[in-house]
């Protein structure tokens, strides 16, 4: 069984969604060199490249051709998981080179927009991606054939997650705003967060990788129960 995982994967990684996973890795990959950018909007990419991947493969009827073959629908789903987890994981795998860049070069232009791409953020951003693999992939496959209104649910929780992760980083840019005026004489707790998260000096660098460690288990948590949750809706799906 194991077997036919690995050549479904294949076949997803060969013929299905290579070029344009390619284009949005790239785009994903080149906006961590923005100055200044919003950190979760890169990632984002890689939510539409997940979408685009059921799209294209409706069309060349992907699906319809894959369960027609000796193998078991669990099968297929678990390939598709491991496609669209493998590009996930990969688009972060791929911010560690400017992260890198950050760290070492103190000329390297630093994230006044939002969360700098520190421990942290990588944690955070495991989240952020779970809570859209739960809302897409845990109910694309009610009806694969139509991805669009669950990928329009799950964008919008996405920017919702952006929001509600970003929200201490701008506090503690509007805090450090008001001290420099003079009108606080120290930081809120809300902003005291956002340092913490955004921090590359290495002050918090312990609470920074105990975040990213909960986002890891976080996110293999719920890739796990989604992956079964989209296998069951698969195997009532009637082709």
């Amino acid at each position: 069984m194991k077997s036919q995982t690995m050549n479904l994967l294949k076949k997803e990684i060969k013929l299905g969604n290579t070029s344009q996973t390619f284009i949005w890795m790239l785009c994903c990959f080149g906006m961590f060199f923005i100055p200044s950018y919003p950190s979760y909007i890169g990632p984002f990419y890689i939510t539409l490249c997940t979408m685009m991947t059921f799209a294209l493969n409706q069309s060349s009827h992907d699906i319809l051709y894959t369960v027609l073959l000796p193998v078991r629908k669990i099968d297929t789903v678990k390939a598709r998981f491991l496609y669209c987890g493998l590009v996930e994981f990969f688009s972060l795998v791929l911010a560690l080179i400017p992260t890198f860049l950050r760290y070492s070069i103190p000329s390297f232009p630093q994230n006044h927009a939002g969360i700098n791409t520190t421990p942290a953020y990588f944690g955070l951003q495991f989240i952020v991606y779970s809570v859209f693999n739960f809302l897409f992939l845990g109910n694309v496959y009610k009806n694969p054939l139509k991805p669009g209104v669950r990928y329009f649910i799950a964008a919008i929780a996405y920017f919702i997650m952006y929001a509600v992760c970003e929200l201490p980083v701008w506090a503690y840019f509007g805090n450090i705003k008001q001290l420099e005026e003079g009108t606080i004489t120290e930081l809120s707790k809300l902003a005291s967060t956002g340092q913490m998260f955004t921090d590359m000096t290495g002050a918090f660098i312990k609470n920074q990788f105990l975040i990213l460690l909960g986002g890891i288990l976080i996110f293999a948590g719920v890739w796990i129960l989604t992956f079964f949750r989209a296998a069951k809706q698969f195997e009532k799906y009637d082709l």
